[in-house]
């Protein structure tokens, strides 16, 4: 047991040990909000709800370094470690506090900015799981064996805390469900929230228990009792959904991870591109949209036949052709149908192979240019995508392309958004020709068209 009792030697914190009740002190002083703690607070809210409305993780990372928030929930897990129930009162009031006026100052702010969109930052926070309790129990640990060392010894420890564990971030994003009355993301932040609490003022509780600190009031069994009967309810439910939500999560990325490569190596239909593939993981959808000669009820089947190998059988599979190929140029096929020889076929597969390989980057390049100023005009337009389409002319047997151009709308267009659309393309192609696909998600239920 010689080796158990090395390690445990370096745990200790011996000389850089800070008194307990210069500790203490420094704990009760960070838990007070009045006067400067609330004004900060109040300004770290503004800037963090920017930052997520932005979507900017650089504003939102400042935000949490300014926060004085962490102070009354290391406090409440100290109290209770030093049976100091006025503490943890005090703690427990301040934090109600601080919590209602973030809330009120995000709400207000959301409700009056006119981005109404929640990017990247602000969902990342409304799916809490086991990782956060791992990621709180740890910042939380951090920041209290820092706060119980000297001040020399606490470095950049409490700052990567704050960062680490994300106070901020839940809360802006909770008045953010609210203003919009979104309640998924509003109880989603809110629960985040009350795992990095929960873990971090039990963290606070373990280290002030093991670095041995002297109870403030004289031990009673019975109160001891009743604070242990509570912290493990309250942490069996905060853990729970967290582990819950984890396996949800880890369960959606390998469905998705088998959808993803069903999709390479069984989509691929003669006649046909792919244009545009949708794995909608929660309710175990596939969307995949075409552009060509158009899928047949058989290929349709075959496809669904084809899943179970990949193990995502009984998946919702949904099919749309943006533009037929074969309906805009039947006549044209027609007549060319005899006159075409192997030799034409083969020049005219190099010219058309040669043609999309010299004119790839200005494709590339000419999509994004479309989809920025696309949504920029009209936020119901999900997708652009923009492809050459080759046509043969009857008069001297040479081909050219034109310019086809699928538009898929989040919800069904009226004629105005169309004729829009319309009117964008022409100016935006310069006289190119080119034709127009328009299609959109099914209309959601209990929606007027």
């Amino acid at each position: 047991m010689n080796w158990i009792n090395r390690i445990l030697a370096y745990l200790r914190l011996g000389a850089d040990a800070e008194e307990p009740s210069k500790a203490m002190k420094s704990i009760e002083n960070n838990a007070k909000f009045n006067g400067t703690n609330m004004l900060i607070l109040v300004f770290a809210i503004i800037i963090a709800s920017v930052g997520l409305n932005v979507n900017s993780a650089a504003v939102v990372i400042g935000a949490m370094l300014i926060s004085p928030l962490m102070g009354p929930i290391v406090a409440v897990g100290a109290g209770l470690g030093v049976m100091d129930l006025l503490l943890v009162r005090r703690s427990l009031k301040n934090l109600g506090f601080a919590v209602g006026a973030s809330l009120i100052t995000s709400t207000l702010y959301f409700m009056v900015s006119p981005l109404s969109e929640a990017h990247s930052e602000i969902l990342a926070r409304t799916t809490p799981t086991i990782w956060d309790v791992l990621i709180a129990l740890a910042g939380g640990f951090a920041g209290i064996v820092a706060t119980a060392s000297k001040e020399k010894n606490r470095g950049n420890v409490v700052p990567g805390v704050a960062i680490a564990t994300a106070l901020m971030p839940p809360l802006c994003t909770a008045g953010f469900g609210l203003a919009h009355l979104n309640m998924p993301y509003f109880f989603g932040a809110l629960y985040l929230f009350t795992i990095n609490s929960v873990f971090i003022s039990i963290s606070a509780l373990l280290t002030v228990r093991w670095l041995g600190y002297p109870s403030v009031a004289q031990k009673d069994e019975k109160i001891s009792s009743r604070i242990r009967r509570y912290t493990t309810l309250i942490v069996i439910a905060t853990v729970v959904p967290s582990i819950y939500l984890a396996y949800r999560l880890v369960g959606q990325n390998v469905y998705k991870t088998k959808a993803e490569k069903f999709i390479a190596a069984e989509c691929s239909i003669p006649e046909n591109y792919l244009m545009h593939q949708t794995v909608d993981a929660p309710n175990r959808n596939i969307s995949l949209t075409y552009l060509g000669n158009g899928i047949s009820e058989d290929q349709e089947a075959q496809l669904r036949r084809r899943m179970e190998p990949y193990g995502i059988e009984g998946t919702g599979l949904e099919i749309r052709t943006g533009l037929s190929l074969q309906e805009l140029g039947e006549e044209d096929r027609k007549e060319n149908e005899g006159m075409r020889t192997q030799l034409d076929e083969q020049r005219a597969m190099l010219a058309r192979y040669n043609a999309l390989n010299d004119s790839l980057g200005h494709m590339t390049q000419l999509h994004r240019s479309l989809m920025d100023e696309a949504r920029a005009m009209n936020t119901n337009i999900a997708w652009i995508a923009i492809a050459d389409m080759p046509v043969k002319h009857k008069a001297d047997s040479t081909e050219t392309f034109n310019k086809v151009v699928s538009i898929h709308f989040k919800e069904p267009p009226d004629s105005l958004q169309i004729a829009v659309a319309d009117r964008w393309l022409e100016a935006r192609l310069q006289g190119v020709k080119h034709f127009t696909s328009i299609s959109s998600d099914p209309p959601k239920a209990g929606k007027k068209k």
